[in-house]
């Protein structure tokens, strides 16, 4: 048993490790042809979902022994499968073997199919392979549907075979190839930033500038994880990093243990929407809306500073409901100290990163691989650095391969739902059933599409739940009159925010334990932070002018609404302005943000309106509590 294991670890590391070089090489100097890049990236990917998955039963007994027998073979087989496809695709895409498939297609197809699902069940829990399996099925027998709208001839197992293994159709499509080229690189530039120090860099930047404000050490935690997470692109992995400073002095400066938790949760989920960097979502988002990732970034710009002020407003009102300061000015790093200290190892990597993406418009892979280069060259010369580099550079390649495992096998399985909605013609039939069902309106379509999200929030990670919705959600958005873009970046966000979406809030259960507190509590309690941040979601559907579309006057006459709203929002969810509010004032100040988020200019004036009589009669009240005080 002791040797399966060690044999199974040494696997493991050997895979991260090839995966890695491949990943690199291929960034760096030039891709392989995309069906050899995708079954490469695939296989090596597959054989380490199997290891890792046996760690996961550690115990002894026959049973045990089994598990590591059976997902080493499984691993060895899915390397076999995906090299065979890497080195015979060119027989295997085109002329008769196409249409026809051989045994050894048919077999192989078969198990490949078989193993993503259950490589994708290890990652991403039931939810996603069940949908998979379900729309493969509905594709071989869906001449037996009894519903006349859905059924069709039914696709004949052989083409089912071919098209998901032969090709670039089923499960080694552009989808996964987003995964091999885009994904890993930026993953692999966020672990270096991480090991390098990038997040002390970006939370001691934040306690700068933000620390000794009202609420100041939530504020921080607010920025560091905004900077951090926009490059990381993985909330757990956003909350582990800054969360345990950030939590920790949070509760010392007076907030609770779950409002900590829950702040830095929803924070750390911010990430995944904010640019440059953002999540595996959004490269996935520009290869299926068939734009560049700047032109993502920049539509995502808006609707995440939107996101981020919802929060720093909530926070901020808390910190006055409760007569908060900021951070003891002692504790706070002098920014000159923190500037000198390295700064230029984080700064000018990001600056290249940003720079050839927006002003010289190279592929965002070439641009991230180019501030490798650039953080590398800067840290060398610098003796903590280049320890750090030597200590961990096998850790940094192995765990970003690990890193890479869930979002590589969702696109894989994406790729079999999609196989299923076009050789069954349901694809095109998707869109009109969800209008149907909406009966036709975008408003009741848009909450659809949200409690889909928050459904698949549940067993689903960020970039999977979006995959989803972008093929069957995003559709029927846009045939609804909302900009491509726009309906994207509204599923995008909402796929982001399954992070935070209990009952399963994956940012929560991983703040729970560093606040030493129910994840459960936490989770809810983010859920209500966000509530305004959602309602901007909304506003993105209707209101295309926050994603940058239409003229300037309209997008900051948009802007200006929503920040309002979204102050006027969080003034009635927290309850506190100039002093704590009665139930009645903080339900008047959430309608009038309400009324100042929704996309018609008459209920924006009714909320700005609404809005000045709120101050004004509050202050009214304060000037009389005053007097009364005084008097007495």
């Amino acid at each position: 048993m002791d040797l399966l294991k060690k044999i199974n670890d040494k696997l493991i590391v050997i895979f991260a490790l090839a995966l890695a070089v491949f990943q690199i090489y291929t960034a760096a100097v030039q891709f392989f042809p995309a069906m050899t890049q995708r079954s490469i990236h695939l296989g090596f990917g597959l054989a380490m979902i199997f290891l890792m998955y046996s760690k996961k039963k550690e115990g002894k007994g026959w049973i045990t022994t089994a598990i590591y027998i059976i997902n080493i073979c499984l691993a060895i087989l899915a390397l076999i499968i995906c090299f065979d496809v890497a080195l015979n695709w060119m027989d295997m895409a085109t002329g008769k073997r196409l249409v026809f498939p051989s045994t050894s297609d048919r077999i192989f197809g078969t198990m490949l199919i078989i193993m993503v699902l259950l490589a994708t069940k290890y990652r991403a829990g039931w939810a996603m392979p069940i949908i998979g399996l379900v729309f493969v099925l509905y594709a071989r027998f869906g001449n037996y549907i009894p519903i006349e709208s859905l059924k069709h001839k039914g696709v004949a197992f052989t083409k089912i075979i071919s098209m998901a293994h032969n090709c670039t159709e089923g499960i080694f499509s552009s989808t996964l190839g987003c995964s091999t080229e885009q994904i890993y690189i930026f993953l692999l530039f966020g672990s270096l930033l991480e090991v390098l120090g990038g997040g002390q860099f970006f939370l001691d930047i934040a306690n700068c500038a933000l620390g000794k404000v009202r609420g100041g050490s939530a504020k921080a935690a607010i920025f560091s994880s905004a900077l951090f997470g926009s490059i990381s692109g993985s909330a757990v992995a956003n909350v582990a990093a800054t969360g345990s400073i950030t939590i920790p002095l949070m509760k010392k400066s007076g907030y609770d243990a779950k409002y900590s938790g829950a702040v830095v949760a929803v924070a750390a989920t911010g990430g995944l929407i904010m640019p440059p960097v953002m999540g595996a979502a959004a490269f996935l988002m520009a290869d299926t809306v068939g734009i560049t990732y700047w032109e993502v970034c920049l539509a995502a710009f808006i609707p995440a500073i939107l996101y981020y002020l919802a929060l720093v407003f909530a926070v901020d009102l808390r910190a006055g409901a409760q007569g908060l300061k900021g951070v003891d000015p002692a504790e706070i790093p002098k920014i000159g100290t923190v500037m000198k200290r390295y700064s230029w190892v984080y700064i000018i990597p990001l600056f290249i990163l940003i720079y050839t993406m927006a002003a010289l418009k190279l592929p965002a892979y070439r641009s991230c691989i180019y501030s490798i280069y650039a953080m590398l060259l800067l840290a060398l010369p610098q003796k903590e650095m280049r320890k750090a580099l030597k200590e961990n550079w096998m850790n940094i390649l192995v765990d970003t391969s690990k890193s890479c495992l869930t979002a590589m096998i969702a696109c894989a399985c994406a790729g079999l739902i999609l196989l299923g909605l076009q050789t069954s013609g349901l694809i095109s039939k998707l869109s009109s059933v969800m209008i149907a069902i909406a009966h036709g309106k975008l408003i009741l379509l848009l909450l659809l599409v949200a409690l889909t999200s928050i459904i698949l929030g549940m067993g689903l990670p960020a970039a999977a739940c979006y995959i989803l919705l972008a093929i069957t959600a995003a559709p029927a958005l846009v045939q609804m009159g909302v900009p491509k873009i726009a309906a994207h970046i509204f599923v995008l966000y909402f796929g982001s925010i399954s992070a935070i979406t209990p009952p399963v809030a994956m940012a929560a259960f991983a703040a729970g334990p560093i606040a030493k507190e129910s994840s459960s509590k936490i989770g809810y309690c983010a859920f209500y932070i966000s509530i305004p941040a959602l309602l901007v979601a909304f506003c993105l559907a209707v209101q295309p002018e926050l994603c940058l579309i239409g003229s300037l006057p309209g997008i900051l006459l948009a802007i200006m609404f929503c920040v309002i709203g979204v102050f006027s929002m969080s003034v009635g969810l927290q309850g506190f302005l100039i002093y704590k509010l009665p139930v009645w004032r903080r339900v008047l100040w959430a309608a009038a943000g309400c009324c100042m988020i929704l996309p018609e200019r008459i209920s924006s004036y009714i909320g700005i309106a609404l809005t000045i009589l709120l101050i004004v009669s509050d202050k009214i009240i304060l000037m009389g509590f005053k007097k009364k005080t005084v008097e007495v």
